[in-house]
Formats: structure tokens, C-alpha cells, sequence
């Protein structure tokens, strides 16, 4: 079978129709995982409202701003 230049652009075409929503979702997906990271170490003080992060395995920490103890996770009540 003869590749013509034809079929060659072609096929580079649809390759690239191919590949950038495959990218796209690999990116996405990646960008995600590192949110979710990153807000799972953000702390934001009870008392002071001083957001920060703290990536120590921890479940309370001390606030750097007031010296507050906040707990860390979602099992912390509000209120």
C-alpha cells in the first residue's frame, strides 16, 4: 500500500484530533489531584480566620498568626 500525501495529512489530522483530548483529560485529571492535595493541607483558624497549610500527619496544629489549636479534616464542627 502507497502512502500518498493525501492519506499522510489525513491520518496526521485525525491523530491530532485523537491526542489532544486524551492530553486534555490526563492534565485535567492531574490538576485535580493536586487541588485536592493542597486543600486537604490547608488549615483555616478558628479564631483568627488565618488560612494556612500545614502538610505535618498531625491532627491538631497550632496556628502561626494566634497560637490557636485547630484541628485538621473534615470531621471538624463548625460552630
Amino acid at each position: 500500500m502507497d502512502l500518498t500525501l493525501a492519506d499522510f495529512v489525513l491520518f496526521v489530522v485525525l491523530g491530532s484530533f485523537a491526542l489532544v483530548p486524551f492530553f486534555a483529560v490526563i492534565s485535567r485529571t492531574l490538576h485535580n489531584r493536586v487541588e485536592k492535595r493542597s486543600l486537604a493541607n490547608r488549615v483555616i483558624c478558628r479564631l483568627c480566620l488565618h488560612a494556612f497549610e500545614d502538610t505535618s500527619h498531625v491532627r491538631t496544629v497550632d496556628c502561626p498568626v494566634c497560637g490557636a489549636t485547630n484541628e485538621k479534616g473534615r470531621s471538624r464542627k463548625l460552630g
